[in-house]
């Protein structure tokens, strides 16, 4: 087996920290070797609000992922969300000299500079330069036109951007946990790599990842990206919403959402009466399920309007998403499908993670796409290098296959993050 095929994710949410390490192996499938998941609590709407929180919460991760796994990271690829974040397709001419001659990867690789080479204000940073598609002395749509003959060459790229003192800011935190960012990977991009089908890429959809505070969303057709924005809003605004209507405190009003939540408030009982405690109040509350329903429906909606907002670009008017992906955790809401299908009039499933041997029962969730994601499109799209130390793997995690979660640390944390998921999950998921 070769040591050089490791690679770490880290998945730093708004609600968690999602460590997965992952190798190739030689039938070119990819396993997981390690994972750990531990509660995060310093950030907001996917950006780092208070550093030692998530220096704290990244490093309890990697160690525990690193046990698990039985070797040592040194590096490790990151998720990045965020408002911040901004795209855009842009097509840009390929210098090359005159003559009629074939495409080589040389013509390739001044291709993607090229699309690269835009100007950017001060503040912000270049992250992906995707190539959709080239055009071939006025030929559009090829994909692959490397060894095909052609006077001049353009190419459509879709390019991703950022806040460079938000980047700075996810950066230094992991480097604090005393670990090398390898590379950042935009979290719609990887959560999209993690769930979309083939059938999906090519034919148009759209993928929307609801987050503890961030709902992620990347559109596809003809087998490339061709938007992606990221809405500020998830789980943590659901919960918020509670804490304020019934005046009881966050983490109980997390609970409530898990244990009680719907968003098809018309489907839940008048009798079905929950006690509250709520800190204005000396004396408790008793409510209904149907009014956790209502405050939870109308999040919903808004939600669900925000999305359709970042769905009316211009250049998105011809392109077919008859069909809409939903993963993450906050997803799993109860009730949840049921208004996206009224409100966008469209096929919509629940997606979990895909393309990982070994996942560990409990963790092929949609809570992990993002995590999982990360790992693939590192693996798939990234040039080759080691995250972990070859002289510290362990002979157990050469031969070992699957993650096997002996880890105490890492036990544990599964064990908090089942207390996040909403019952109905947990019973399908087996969580």
């Amino acid at each position: 087996m070769s040591q050089g095929n490791y690679r770490v994710a880290i998945d730093i949410g708004t609600t968690k920290v999602c460590t997965i390490i992952v190798r190739k192996r030689a039938d070119h499938r990819v396993e997981v070797c390690g994972i750990s998941i531990v509660p995060c609590d310093g950030m907001s709407k996917g950006m780092v609000a208070e550093s030692a929180s998530v220096t704290v919460a990244i490093k309890e991760s990697v160690e525990a992922a690193a046990a698990d796994a039985g070797v040592e990271v040194n590096a490790v690829y990151t998720g990045l969300t965020g408002s911040h974040i901004e795209s855009k397709n842009r097509w840009a001419n390929v210098p090359r000299s005159e003559g009629m001659r074939p495409v080589t990867d040389l013509d390739l690789s001044a291709a993607k500079k090229a699309a690269g080479a835009i100007d950017l204000p001060d503040d912000r940073r270049l992250l992906h330069v995707i190539p959709r598609s080239y055009a071939l002395d006025g030929l559009h749509g090829v994909r692959n036109p490397l060894g095909m003959h052609t006077g001049e060459l353009h190419i459509e790229s879709h390019v991703i951007t950022g806040s460079i003192s938000k980047i700075t800011k996810l950066h230094n935190a992991v480097f604090d946990a005393g670990v090398r960012v390898s590379s950042m990977v935009v979290e719609p991009l990887a959560s999209a790599d993690a769930v979309l089908t083939a059938d999906e890429r090519e034919e148009g959809a759209v993928l929307v990842d609801v987050g503890g505070g961030t709902s992620d969303i990347a559109v596809y057709h003809d087998g490339s990206v061709v938007h992606t924005a990221v809405i500020p809003v998830g789980g943590f605004q659901f919960s918020n919403d509670l804490s304020i209507a019934f005046a009881i405190d966050f983490e109980s009003a997390e609970r409530l959402k898990i244990k009680h939540g719907t968003a098809a408030p018309e489907l839940a009982g008048m009798k079905e009466e929950i006690t509250l405690h709520p800190t204005t109040m000396s004396q408790p509350l008793t409510i209904s399920k149907r009014e956790i329903g209502q405050v939870l429906k109308e999040r919903t909606s808004e939600l669900f309007r925000m999305i359709q907002l970042k769905l009316e670009e211009p250049h998105l008017a011809d392109i077919p998403t008859d069909r809409i992906v939903f993963t993450g955790g906050g997803a799993k809401l109860d009730g949840f499908l049921n208004i996206a299908k009224y409100i966008f009039q469209r096929k919509v499933r629940l997606a979990s993670p895909r393309g990982l041997d070994g996942m560990p029962e409990g963790t092929n969730d949609p809570a992990y796409s993002a995590a999982v994601g990360i790992a693939l499109w590192g693996m798939r799209n990234l040039p080759a290098e080691n995250h972990v130390d070859e002289r510290k793997i362990s002979h157990t995690s050469e031969n070992s296959g699957t993650a096997t979660l002996a880890n105490k640390q890492t036990a544990g944390a599964l064990s908090m993050i089942r207390g996040w998921l909403p019952k109905r999950d947990k019973e399908t998921a087996g969580t």
